[in-house]
């Protein structure tokens, strides 16, 4: 982003916007660009602009973006800048176990795509949603500011508001929390959280291996957890690696030699030995749900509403779904000439997105418990997955709703709107 009007840091306390989104990660930003050019004054609150260059190491986070997601960044204009630099899209997917003989591989062309996602580093997503920033009129950027209080109507106020650290307070007609798994501002609303700690970790990291990942995404179960490869340029893949606690410790105390060992172990040597390692890092495993997604003048949008068991990588893309159903819900009645923060509107996005975003809480929990090391559970496997193998029905069905995600997608996520 090189506009420098866009940073305003001597805001105005009278002025009144239509929309502050604390938050300009991928989500946070993805609804700032939606809303601006929808006719909204929007104010976003970020700690510091995102940096990302093409010189540097691959990043450690990643997503496995859907057909959704790729249509909303179309959209939103940031998927060609994205293309243009480190994407890499994969074609199959393998999973496998290490109780059983049975496999099953899912393949694009079976549903007659060209690909099954993208996988895509998290810094460049939402480098290249900022670098739209500067063709939205009706969008101001106000970095490093800490929040201090929150207002709402609710509390006999008009407006919400910010108060933050220097004094200063921020008005605005509604309030988009976009801040993450702990959210300040879902705190401060007092939104309650329903959460499970799943007791275990998520290494992440970047590999390159002996043997070519051929465009495809490697995920095997073992005892400890999952283990994934994610298909990159150049032979990379990205790995998450799924252990206890009480392991993480050890995994990222070990040597690059000793790490490329144990991740050949955890994979099965599926792609060969690991021949280099970047970098690494870790984080715990906690599904959350919020209890409600919106008060009269708030609305929490991505990880701020939900948090849920990576694996599938579906984090990123229930939160830009959720970005665009807000913004097709606020213009819509915006449009209509109604108040767009009333809880009468409000309540139609957490209606649409809360119940998927459950669905695929549970499905993602269902799928770690199935292949837990048991033997009915290992019995079922045995018996059902080469069933499943041979019945393509059934398999594309479930690529069809990975791809394109559920019913009702918001119109941002359906088509490309040229």
């Amino acid at each position: 982003m090189s506009t420098e009007s866009k940073f305003l840091p001597p805001v105005n306390d009278d002025v009144v916007w239509d929309a502050i989104i604390v938050g300009g990660g991928m989500v946070g930003a993805a609804a700032a660009i939606g809303l601006a050019r929808n006719g909204f004054e929007v104010l976003l609150l970020e700690r510091k602009a995102p940096h990302w260059s093409a010189d540097e190491p691959l990043g450690v986070r990643v997503s496995a973006l859907t057909r959704a997601s790729e249509n909303i960044l179309r959209n939103l204009g940031a998927w060609e800048a994205i293309c243009q630099q480190r994407c890499h899209a994969f074609r199959a997917m393998r999973v496998w176990d290490e109780f059983t003989t049975a496999e099953v591989t899912f393949n694009a062309a079976d549903v007659g795509e060209t690909d099954l996602g993208h996988v895509i580093e998290n810094d460049l997503i939402q480098y290249a949603l900022w670098q739209e920033f500067d063709a939205c009129e009706s969008l101001t950027v106000l970095l490093d500011q800490e929040i201090t209080a929150l207002k709402l109507p609710a509390d006999g106020l008009s407006n919400s508001s910010l108060t933050l650290a220097d004094g200063r307070k921020l008005n605005a007609r509604m309030i988009v929390a976009a801040d993450g798994g702990r959210s300040l501002v879902r705190q401060l609303a007092q939104i309650g959280l329903s959460t499970q700690d799943y007791d275990q970790c998520a290494v992440v990291g970047t590999v390159k291996t002996e043997l070519s990942h051929q465009d495809c995404c490697w995920q095997r179960y073992t005892k400890d957890g999952p283990f994934a490869f994610l298909a990159m340029q150049d032979n990379y893949s990205s790995i998450a690696w799924y252990l206890p606690k009480e392991k993480c410790d050890w995994a990222l105390s070990l040597d690059d030699q000793q790490f490329a060992a144990e991740v050949g172990k955890a994979s099965d040597y599926r792609l060969g030995q690991v021949v280099e390692v970047g970098g690494r890092g870790a984080f715990p495993l906690v599904r959350q749900h919020a209890n409600h997604y919106v008060k009269r003048g708030l609305a929490l949008i991505g990880d701020a509403a939900h948090t849920i068991h990576p694996q599938a990588g579906q984090g990123v893309n229930l939160g830009l779904l959720d970005a665009a159903a807000l913004v097709e819900t606020l213009s819509r009645a915006k449009s209509e000439g109604r108040n767009f923060t009333s809880l009468s509107v409000l309540r139609q996005y957490e209606r649409w997105r809360r119940g998927d975003n459950a669905i695929v809480q549970r499905s993602m929990e269902w799928f770690a418990w199935l292949y837990q090391d048991n033997p009915l559970k290992n019995g079922f496997r045995q018996t059902m997955l080469p069933l499943a193998e041979r019945l393509k029905p059934g398999k594309n069905w479930l690529m069809e709703q990975a791809l394109n995600g559920r019913e009702a997608l918001p119109e941002m996520a359906r088509k490309y709107s040229l």
